[in-house]
């Protein structure tokens, strides 16, 4: 949003400081109503709309918090961002529980607050577009769980909405954590058969003899522990869904009974000489390639193209990073930990990170980070080594050190390695914050001075 088209409210009982205020944001390009009483500025409010809330906490009659709460009501949309001269926790954990994007102690200075205010305005249309997204799917479709706009993502779910109602078998694709699960039971939600049921199993969770029993069920007496008659899965989803994960899994045995099930629609129980028809759809996924294995002799040909008639690949996170905000951001919500947020450099880290584990690896960190964090924000120094530990991997080397061309070049130096380690967390990690710098390199910022002073003789 142009910032001319911003409409913030400053609301203080402090003349002194809306007056300051204002004349500051003005400045820097801002349109600012200011209040002196926050009664007034909730009945201008409802016939004005209203960008970012700026509000003192502390006010006669009624407070910041109460005042954002009630604005809230008309705006949800709105940004928060509280100020107050008695520092609390428990006002910080009130206020940024009620979804306030800050909280500033006063004095503050002005970047602190020009920075509150984008990073308020950055957040809030983060997750307005997000929701304007799942509510424009929403309304024909049922994508439930599956967070992203990326272009790969939003591809995907077209593909979904494609092959929802047809009764072809589905392969789906793609590396472990990504969320095939979710992208079959999207397909069997925006499906014809959404009433009836949706039934799935982890082929490689089970023995070759386990997963036939339920597979295919088994009558009592059949082996030993069959203690009665037993209905398996591809009879149990009856009209609905059947989600076989890790079908590369399957062993050549249940891979010919399997192929014999899909082409017949029939299945036979284990010991049983009478058939049971199989009139469910099936949606298989692998975090394999199943064309390889079949070159090699470990799927059967017969049955990949059995399956890969309605082929979907689920991308890796690292080829939709852009997701990856509005993933935490979900996680974080849906989660048990409601106010915590990371601060910008521990984002800069979660979205530079290659994530082998995808979606689910970056479910679980989230939870860690919030459980172990001692504070609202999640810090730099606060996140696994090895987040941190990756970033290194990715630093810009000295262009004499690493000519891929030039085969005769020799490896850089450790100093050369820790020149451009330092320069990166600095400029790149720590935004240019020496203290923040130094405190993520290990050092002090004494020696940190010493050696960007030292590079800088070096470069001379």
């Amino acid at each position: 949003m142009d910032k001319r088209n911003l409409s913030i409210l400053l609301v203080d009982d402090e003349e002194s400081m809306l007056e300051w205020l204002s004349l500051l944001l003005e400045q820097n390009g801002y349109t600012v109503k200011c209040f002196s009483h926050p009664e007034s500025a909730l009945k201008w409010s409802q016939d004005n709309p209203v960008n970012v809330l700026i509000s003192d906490i502390k006010m006669p009659a009624m407070g910041g918090l109460e005042l954002f709460g009630k604005m809230q009501e008309i705006y949800p949309d709105m940004a928060g961002i509280l100020m107050t001269a008695f520092s609390s926790v428990d006002t910080a954990v009130k206020a940024v529980r009620g979804g306030a994007s800050d909280y500033l102690i006063k004095p503050f200075k002005t970047d602190q607050m020009l920075a509150a205010i984008e990073k308020a305005v950055r957040e809030k249309n983060m997750s307005m577009e997000n929701r304007e997204l799942k509510q424009k799917l929403n309304r024909e479709y049922d994508f439930q769980g599956i967070v992203g706009r990326s272009e790969p993502i939003l591809k995907l779910l077209e593909m979904v909405r494609r092959v929802a109602d047809q009764p072809s078998t589905v392969l789906i694709s793609g590396e472990s954590g990504t969320g095939k699960e979710l992208i079959a039971k999207a397909i069997h939600n925006n499906s014809l058969r959404k009433d009836d049921p949706f039934v799935g199993i982890n082929c490689g969770s089970l023995s070759p003899n386990l997963l036939e029993s339920e597979l295919f069920g088994h009558i009592k007496g059949s082996f030993t522990g069959a203690y009665r008659d037993k209905e398996g899965l591809m009879v149990a989803a009856g009209r609905g869904t059947l989600f076989l994960d890790e079908i590369g899994e399957l062993n050549r045995d249940l891979q010919v009974k399997l192929l014999r099930a899909i082409q017949e629609r029939q299945v036979r129980p284990v010991g049983d000489t009478a058939t049971k028809p199989f009139k469910g759809r099936l949606i298989c996924a692998t975090n394999r390639n199943l064309e390889d294995m079949v070159q090699q002799g470990a799927f059967r040909e017969d049955l990949y193209y059995r399956l890969n008639v309605l082929p979907l690949n689920v991308p890796p996170l690292r080829e939709r990073r852009e997701d990856i905000p509005l993933l935490i951001n979900h996680f974080l919500n849906g989660g048990s930990y409601p106010g915590k947020k990371l601060s910008d450099e521990s984002l800069e880290v979660f979205t530079t990170y290659t994530w082998p584990g995808n979606v689910r690896e970056l479910q679980n960190i989230i939870e860690r980070v919030c459980v172990m964090s001692s504070g609202l924000t999640v810090q730099l120094n606060e996140l696994p080594v090895f987040l941190l530990g990756s970033v290194s991997q990715q630093v810009s080397s000295p262009p004499e050190a690493f000519e891929e061309h030039d085969i005769q070049q020799k490896l850089p130096t450790l100093e050369q390695i820790e020149k451009a380690w330092t320069y990166y967390i600095l400029e790149k990690v720590a935004a240019g914050e020496k203290r923040a710098a130094s405190r993520i390199l290990g050092i002090n910022e004494t020696t940190l001075h010493r050696r960007l002073e030292k590079y800088r003789n070096d470069e001379k």
